[in-house]
């Protein structure tokens, strides 16, 4: 499989909005699935890597949570000057 990198320019606000989306989406879809009969017997300690190993476009929004956080940290300390 191919990587892809994206370059994406947000106004702070814009960054701030979207990582709670993201945040959302993650946490909504994570609780849908946690329980189902297909994970039900994965251990819990395997579960989430096993849910993300099965679900790309929920590995996908943990990437982009990542990245947006370590960016708004860097622009949180570069106001603080």
């Amino acid at each position: 499989m191919s990587k892809i990198t994206l370059k994406l320019e947000l106004e702070e606000q814009q960054a701030k909005d979207y990582l709670l989306w993201l945040n959302s989406q993650y946490e909504v879809t994570m609780a849908d699935i946690w329980h189902s009969d297909i994970y039900r017997n994965v251990p819990s300690g395997q579960r989430a890597p096993k849910v993300l190993e099965d679900l790309p476009f929920l590995a996908g929004i943990c990437k982009t949570r990542t990245e947006l956080k370590k960016q708004l940290v860097v622009t949180a300390v570069g106001h603080v000057q």
